[in-house]
């Protein structure tokens, strides 16, 4: 599980900070460029590994899809 929260939105770039698990202090930070797609993990969450910026990279991809950017959301997998 990961949650996320906006912190920045332009027309060129949107940047989310990512909690995993159930993490309130621990955090990263992800931006996708809106115009190429291009990912960046700005800032990787200590002690976690890639795959919980990668679940959060897709669920911003999904709101750029649809032009919907939430100030909060999680994502949950098995």
């Amino acid at each position: 599980m990961v949650r996320i929260e906006l912190i920045h939105l332009d027309s060129d770039e949107v940047t989310y900070k990512y909690f995993p698990e159930h993490e309130t202090e621990i955090y990263g930070i992800v931006s996708i460029n809106r115009r190429n797609g291009e990912r960046l993990i700005k800032q990787k969450a200590a002690g976690y590994g890639s795959s919980y910026a990668f679940h959060a990279c897709r669920e911003i991809e999904r709101y750029i899809e649809k032009g919907e950017f939430k100030p909060q959301g999680m994502v949950a997998w098995y």
